[in-house]
């Protein structure tokens, strides 16, 4: 006999927009805040109406709440958090973008900073205290609980980015040679249960892990029957000091769901669940594709002067690297008022040059982060690339040499130059795409932040250098 499911209601901020047509009705949510509820918001705090802001967002969600204090501009978002106060949930605050986290928590006072720590998980606390200064970390962290206290300690002793900040230390662990029927008990009558997990460590006698057991197998099982038997023991455990893109990279690898985490004794001490590791994939790809750029995640949320500051010294140092460039230029300036035409074609081969090495760059710095680009196959990648650029200078040496024989027919010589300036260009960028990265990697230097610079330097300059070199030896 099938029996009929109560279900839940709906959150007050969830809406639906119904559809009726001839048999049936469709319902289809609106996920988010739309702009009429985000302005209704904006009207409430520029009015000072605080009753009416809180009857607005009562009932928001932890994310919707996160997303619209993100939305707002900085003036208001401070003066939101300051009107909901402490009826504010402390959830929110793991949601919201670090850059935005960091400028609320700079408007709370100490107080409010300890009351809402205690209210969150290790790991969560950790991300708040991070960006913190050293003096205002260790005064919240001697206000804390001292279990949670003792927690945050020991997560902030380890590495930045390393699994020790990552893990959290909420998780439920056992015996491996309990009996299901041992364990089943000890989770009904434990009050100190995680509020979210969904597998249970499993430790010998020393607590070293020996495997994992998912609660639906555990609730499938036999009480008769052993952990050990029962387990899945071809989890590996991840070392306290191993670099997140490394955690990461072993989640992909193996499709793990959470992994346990050992001190350098090989001893329990904190668990990495899936979300966590999709927060870290997440920072580390935005992270390498704005540092490729000059600029940082979080701009959106930032002050003009502050991005500025960020976005100037890239800026920089790419100044000087086009000032190598016209260094290069001037030394042929006697060639280029002898034939003005050489200044109409040279910007050509650089950009296609620059262009060139970019895509090659994308692709390696990728590779590396996600290392599919190992010791084993770096030599065949290099090859790879120096055949792909070899085979887009031919045909884009082709194609300039036609187009260059078409505006400048009086010049014989000119379209052979740069045609084979350009095969000359291409095939060097796409080897300097692999290899700056490939050598900044071996000097333990991120290559996202200065291969990009490095690349521009050399195609450029090597672009005029070809170019207006071949032309000097060719036509003078």
């Amino acid at each position: 006999m099938s029996k009929r499911v109560k279900r839940q209601p709906l959150p007050k901020s969830s809406k639906f927009l119904r559809k009726k047509k001839k048999q049936h009705v469709e319902q289809t949510p609106i996920l988010g805040l739309g702009p009429k509820f985000v302005n209704s918001v904006k009207i409430a705090l520029r009015e000072k109406d605080d009753i009416h802001v809180r009857k607005i967002v009562e009932g928001l969600s932890e994310y919707d709440l996160a997303h619209l204090i993100e939305t707002l501009p900085w003036h208001l978002r401070t003066q939101l958090v300051e009107i909901l106060g402490d009826k504010i949930n402390p959830e929110v605050f793991p949601e919201l973008n670090d850059v935005v986290q960091e400028q609320v928590i700079d408007s709370l006072n100490e107080p409010q900073i300890v009351k809402i720590a205690n209210e969150l998980d290790s790991d969560e606390v950790v991300e708040i205290l991070e960006h913190m200064d050293e003096n205002e970390q260790k005064s919240i962290i001697q206000k804390l609980d001292p279990e949670l206290k003792y927690q945050v300690q020991s997560s902030l002793s380890y590495p930045e980015d390393s699994a020790g900040r990552l893990m959290s230390r909420e998780f439920v662990s056992m015996p491996d040679w309990w009996s299901v029927k041992e364990a089943k008990e000890f989770l009904l009558k434990n009050e100190e249960l995680p509020e979210d997990f969904y597998e249970i460590c499993l430790t010998d006698e020393k607590f070293h892990p020996t495997g994992q057991i998912a609660l639906d197998k555990l609730v499938r099982a036999k009480p008769s029957d052993s952990l050990y038997d029962i387990m899945d023991g071809e989890i590996v455990p991840i070392n306290v000091d191993t670099d997140q893109e490394e955690v990461a990279h072993m989640f992909r690898e193996y499709g793990w769901r959470s992994a346990m985490v050992v001190d350098n004794r090989g001893h329990l001490i904190g668990v990495i669940s899936i979300d966590d590791v999709v927060e870290v994939i997440h920072e580390e790809a935005s992270e390498d594709i704005m540092l490729m750029s000059g600029t940082e995640e979080g701009d959106v949320f930032r002050s003009p002067f502050s991005i500025f500051r960020s976005r100037v010294v890239w800026l920089i140092t790419n100044l000087f690297a086009t000032i190598i460039a016209a260094s290069v230029v001037k030394g042929f300036q006697e060639v280029i008022a002898q034939i003005s035409v050489l200044a109409v074609l040279m910007p050509i081969v650089a950009s296609m040059g620059g262009t060139t090495g970019q895509q090659t760059l994308a692709v390696v710095v990728r590779a590396l982060g996600t290392k599919e680009l190992t010791s084993s196959n770096t030599a065949r990648m290099i090859l790879k690339e120096f055949l792909v650029g070899l085979m887009n200078g031919l045909l884009f040496a082709g194609l300039i040499w036609g187009v260059t024989h078409l505006w400048f027919p009086e010049y014989k010589v000119i379209p052979y130059i740069i045609a084979l300036a350009m095969l000359i260009n291409l095939t060097i960028a796409s080897l300097a795409g692999i290899l700056i990265p490939l050598t900044l990697n071996r000097l333990k230097v991120d290559p996202a932040i200065a291969s990009g610079v490095f690349l521009i330097a050399l195609t450029d300059s090597g672009g005029f250098f070809v170019f207006l070199g071949l032309a000097k030896t060719f036509l003078l």
